[in-house]
């Protein structure tokens, strides 16, 4: 059985269309994987506020006076240590002073409401802390 021209003719077109679509889709590129969002990066500054976060999201807390201490999330299960504090000692003032800096790395990993909390006892060398000056404190929302 012959088939007439132009059904031919559409066959072919067919087929030229299947492959160029198929050679088409060969180089694609395929979607990145989602990105870690920017670390959430907190200082001294950021001392009794609220701030947010998405699940995933990689938070730092700096403080930088080696006299704090307690450095952790009271709230583990939406916001988790990734390791214990580290402590960076400046060399640039005499022993004990308090130079440097405390970090903490964490990750938000699900949703709710978590805190970040420290404290320290001297706010200089032989000068106690008064009030609220040796208790740092955050709250992170975190949304998923």
């Amino acid at each position: 059985m012959t088939l007439p021209r132009t059904h031919v003719a559409l066959r072919f077109g067919a087929c030229l269309a299947l492959a160029t679509l198929s050679a088409c889709g060969a180089d694609t590129v395929q979607p990145a994987a989602p990105a870690t969002p920017a670390p959430l990066r907190l200082d001294e500054h950021a001392n009794r506020t609220t701030v947010s976060a998405t699940v995933g999201t990689p938070v730092v807390v700096t403080l930088h006076s080696t006299y704090w201490s307690g450095l952790t999330s009271r709230t583990p299960a939406a916001l988790a240590a990734a390791g214990t504090p580290r402590v960076a000692p400046a060399h640039s003032c005499a022993p004990g002073a308090g130079c440097g800096t405390v970090e903490l790395d964490l990750r938000a990993v699900r949703s709710g409401s978590a805190e970040i909390t420290a404290h320290r006892t001297s706010c200089g060398e032989a000068r106690p802390c008064v009030g609220g000056a040796g208790t740092y404190t955050v709250t992170v929302k975190i949304r998923g």
